[in-house]
């Protein structure tokens, strides 16, 4: 049986959750049943060496920095040329500009089309946001990988039984040789409390983090707190730590490649997010053995369960943080039990094989669809 093949269209691979779920959805197809195609808008991000050592290289089709602009329209002209010429037989885009420009395509190509959503839309603003309602109405399914993104969705108009939940996957065997080995780079000594988050969006929250790590010294002045990831905000934050007086307590890691090393020598993690949906950080963290301190917002709540495998806090709320975080630095007997059952949450909800059967069931579904003439379903 010749597989089915796939058009994977990913914006671009920089670090970040949801490029690390692409890949991992790239790596672990079964290429008996199904041929990933990868495209790109942009040819850039440390995740495209991953996609080499997967044996894959993508197309590129140079879209430019804006949607709306002339050259677009050719650019979706062919692209869809190239999935007639490819014989692909479904489209599966990534994020909002392949979720945009790929049900375009897929429409005049006239094959089903999958578009993902993996967050809260808290950044889609002006013309960008009807556009995506639009596509999500229209599409043939649409991924997300929370409870609180289906029932965003649906709110949108999306029919449904067109909204596909896939869980996001932890490869648990790359985690614990990580979690095994040393840092690439010299990190502080184990038993800091770890954050791991982009430093674009003040949306997650390390401002509220640093101020509750001023109160968490105040008690325990041993205390450390590890920021991995890196932005734009990243010299902001910096001068808020010099500012707070707490800057000799903060590392600044930035973009990391050893993640697992340097959670593995965590207490705990923080999750400081006023939105979210579901963060690999924090599935990550627990497949690590880590109690997790996170906000209830978004998806957090599916995945770190109140005093089983973590704490929940309000957002925007330092000082309640800043307790959960002293609570857990007390007692090594909490932080080992909660570990515990936050790995055994990831090992039976997270997995990569849970992830590839959810990934199957759905191109399966698809690949024989009879695709209608129209451009988009009913609004």
């Amino acid at each position: 049986m010749t597989p089915a093949r796939v058009l994977i269209f990913q914006n671009r691979f920089r670090l970040g959750g949801q490029e690390r779920q692409t890949v991992l959805n790239v790596r672990t197809m079964d290429r008996s049943r199904f041929e990933p195609v990868v495209a790109v808008l942009h040819e850039d991000g440390e995740h495209l060496q991953d996609l080499a050592d997967a044996g894959v290289r993508p197309f590129v089709f140079d879209v430019g920095t804006r949607m709306l602009r002339p050259n677009t329209a050719w650019q979706v002209a062919r692209i869809a040329r190239f999935v007639r010429e490819e014989r692909i037989r479904l489209v599966h885009c990534q994020d909002l500009y392949t979720n945009v420009l790929g049900a375009l395509v897929a429409r005049i190509a006239r094959v089903p089309v999958v578009v993902t959503r993996v967050d809260l839309a808290h950044d889609v603003v002006g013309y960008r946001r009807p556009l995506l309602t639009l596509v999500s109405r229209g599409a043939d399914r649409v991924l997300v990988n929370a409870l609180c993104i289906r029932d965003l969705a649906i709110r949108d108009g999306t029919e449904p039984d067109r909204v596909v939940v896939v869980r996001n996957g932890v490869d648990l065997a790359e985690l614990d040789a990580a979690a095994a080995s040393e840092p690439e780079v010299p990190a502080p000594e184990p038993g800091y409390v770890a954050i791991v988050a982009n430093m674009h969006h003040p949306v997650k929250g390390q401002i509220d983090l640093l101020l509750a790590m001023r109160d968490v010294l105040r008690v325990r002045p041993e205390a450390r707190l590890v920021l991995v990831g890196d932005g734009v905000r990243r010299p902001h934050l910096e001068g808020c730590a010099r500012r707070l007086g707490i800057a000799d307590r903060c590392h600044f890691l930035g973009h990391r490649r050893d993640g697992g090393a340097i959670l593995a020598r965590a207490a705990l993690s923080v999750s400081s997010s006023h939105a979210e949906g579901i963060s690999n950080a924090i599935l990550e963290a627990m497949a690590a053995r880590r109690p997790v301190v996170a906000t209830a917002v978004g998806g957090s709540p599916e995945v770190v369960r109140e005093g089983v495998s973590g704490f929940l806090v309000p957002p925007g709320a330092p000082a309640p943080l800043a307790r959960r975080i002293v609570d857990l630095l007390d007692d090594p007997a909490l932080r080992a039990r909660l570990g515990e059952q936050g790995r055994a949450i990831v090992e039976q909800e997270f997995s990569l094989a849970q992830m590839r059967a959810s990934y199957d069931a759905l191109y399966e579904e698809l690949v024989g669809l009879d695709v209608p003439r129209v451009m988009y379903g009913a609004a």
